[in-house]
């Protein structure tokens, strides 16, 4: 009740605020025009008490509208600049450049401290974390391609663990109150340093660890409402064990651990999207709390809607930087009767690529279509992989199980449909397109256990590829470097892999990486093998890559995000009115940068944190 009340003041005086300073812009320019006209003219004591009565609530008004982030354009001195004239500024420009904004401001301890305890009252202490060893997993995770530069000040001074949205909210009201910075977290599998706290120490994780219940679940609508915490794994082993869903399916299929939270802040994919779609096509509506506690549901439930703007796109790959999505209604399909696997070996890159476009072509629509490297096949022939528990809650060892493939670049493809007669049409027909690529050998499964042995080969292939990392450098450690990349049209994805490889042999990386991915939608991942002092030689190899891949009107990132790995790209890959159109956004629904500050884009014209990155800042002066 009485966060209620403070609520419903704190939005009644804003109101009376924005009224105020409404009313005084009239009064100045009303003041100012006379003025204009009559310089001699005495003012009337009316208008002196409103000229000075206006600037004085105008400025309070607008320092707690736009302070902290405004500057005047370069030919202007920012010491000169008052608040009528930083409105202006903020009001007639469609985007923010960054050399518009100033640095935000944050909590410091005093502050941090408050809000923290209020924030605890709210959830419970029991819901409010601080072991040393938990805050520092928080901040990283060991299979990402970044990790905090200044890990001991990059990491949450406290995890939260809300129940409901509702919590959420009241959670927001206060860090935003207080300016405390916010990094949400599901899975903590996500690659591109999504989870580093820029802005420590003084900054809270909130995790959705409580947030894991089903909703609601409409079998005859095909979809299902979930909280962010909810498992893509588990989810569908909910809708397997239903009595009335085991016959339906959630489609994206990301890495193994990963959360539903998640995979909405980084609009991922997986093995399934090229049929079913990535994260994107199977997302109804989303509940978002805004960084105010404001809390706003996207749209309603129907497939399809032409009401008003795109909300639910909007936050979809926002990566928890215009507000946290606490509820989720997500699209089902009905799973396909029947399906088979089938593998093909060709002796280059180049006729895997002109096989995989010549399927498409065909117009049959494989369940899935996906490729490894010779290099890739080599260490899944040679290793056992086991699937680490820190990335799944059930470790699995399965790709030394399968038959020994030819190593060579190999596709791998899911046929699904009523009847096996219907599968076994399509895969002849795949068969036929492969002799026409020079295809070296060809399997297909007949049973479910053959299609798990057949496809065990590409789904740890991964693993795999750290598995031989480990045996490279002799250590008893899982293999962590490993930089996982991007996307391009299918029909150049073998010129871009090919020369790419090309560069790592010149680096001295021959036999230290491999590709594999989604080649149905033209998304492959580079993997490299490197320890710390190649890190240079690694960041040249991935510059080199993403400028191919614009070239090529590919894009920097295809399913993993841009978090702070890739933000340096998009200016490239969009141009920078788009960013700052972007930025924009940004500081429309959250001011005050607090929501995963320094993510996506930058936020502050004093940031480093791209040369943080790169070792060319020495830790104890880094900015954040």
């Amino acid at each position: 009740m009485l966060c209620m009340v403070r609520r419903s003041t704190h939005h009644h005086q804003t109101r009376r605020t924005r009224q105020s300073i409404q009313t005084c812009f009239r009064r100045v320019h009303s003041n100012t025009t006379i003025l204009q006209k009559n310089k001699r003219t005495s003012l009337t004591r009316w208008q002196l008490c409103g000229f000075a009565a206006g600037f004085l609530v105008l400025g309070f008004g607008i320092k707690s509208f736009v302070s902290g982030f405004l500057l005047p354009s370069t030919d202007e001195d920012s010491s000169k600049l008052g608040p009528a004239k930083a409105l202006q500024l903020f009001t007639r420009r469609s985007t923010a450049p960054i050399s518009d904004l100033t640095s935000p401001r944050y909590a410091n301890a005093e502050e941090f401290a408050k809000g923290l305890e209020q924030m605890a009252f709210i959830i419970g202490k029991d819901n409010v974390l601080k072991n040393e060893d938990l805050l520092n997993s928080y901040a990283d995770f060991p299979f990402a391609t970044h990790h905090p530069p200044n890990p001991r000040r990059q990491r949450p001074s406290a995890i939260l663990k809300p129940r409901s949205t509702q919590e959420v909210s009241q959670l927001l009201e206060i860090a935003n109150e207080y300016s405390i910075p916010i990094v949400a977290n599901s899975g903590l599998t996500s690659i591109e340093g999504q989870n580093i706290h820029t802005r420590g120490p003084y900054s809270i994780s909130i995790s959705f660890e409580n947030m894991t219940k089903i909703l609601q679940f409409h079998p005859e609508d095909l979809d299902i409402v979930v909280q962010p915490g909810v498992g893509w794994q588990e989810l569908n082993s909910f809708l397997s064990s239903s009595s009335n869903g085991s016959h339906l399916m959630f489609a994206p299929d990301p890495g193994p651990g990963a959360n539903i939270g998640g995979m909405v802040g980084t609009s991922c994919s997986g093995t399934n999207a090229f049929k079913y779609g990535t994260m994107k096509e199977n997302v109804i509506n989303l509940t978002v709390v805004l960084a105010d506690g404001t809390i706003v549901k996207t749209k309603q439930r129907p497939r399809k809607s032409s009401a008003g703007y795109d909300m639910t796109h909007l936050f979809i790959g926002s990566e928890g930087t215009l507000g946290l999505v606490t509820e989720i209604t997500l699209k089902l399909h009905v799973k396909p009767k029947l399906e088979l696997v089938a593998v093909a070996s060709f002796p280059t890159l180049t006729d895997a690529a002109s096989m995989a476009s010549s399927v498409i072509a065909s117009g049959i629509q494989p369940n899935a279509m996906e490729i490894l490297d010779e290099k890739t096949v080599a260490y899944v022939n040679e290793t056992t992989s086991t699937i680490p528990s820190k990335a799944t809650k059930t470790a699995i060892t399965e790709a030394g199980k399968s038959s020994k493939l030819i190593e060579s670049p190999t596709l791998f493809f899911k046929f699904g449909g009523p009847t096996k007669s219907i599968i076994d049409t399509q895969i002849s027909i795949i068969k036929q397109i492969g002799q026409q690529h020079n295809m070296l050998d060809f399997r297909k499964s007949v049973n479910d256990e053959e299609n798990q042995e057949l496809w065990s080969a590409r789904r740890n292939g991964f693993w795999s590829t750290f598995e031989y990392g480990k045996r490279f450098y002799q250590t008893k450690q899982m293999f962590k470097d490993g930089v996982l990349i991007l996307l391009c049209p299918i029909s150049k994805l073998a010129q871009v892999i090919s020369e790419t490889n090309k560069d790592l042999e010149e680096l001295g990386f021959k036999d230290r990486f491999a590709v594999m991915g989604h080649i149905g939608d033209g998304n492959c991942h580079t993997m490299i093998l490197y320890n710390s002092p190649d890190y240079h030689k690694v960041q040249t190899v991935v510059d080199r890559m993403v400028k191919r891949a614009l070239d090529l009107e590919g894009t920097c990132t295809g399913e993993h995000g841009v978090g702070v790995g890739k933000r340096k790209y998009l200016p490239m890959e969009f141009g920078d009115s788009t960013v700052d159109a972007e930025r924009k956004l940004k500081l429309a629904l959250d001011p005050k940068r607090i929501l995963n500050p320094d993510k996506i884009f930058m936020i502050d014209p004093e940031d480093d944190l791209d040369e943080q990155l790169l070792g060319h800042v020495h830790p104890e002066n880094c900015m954040h």
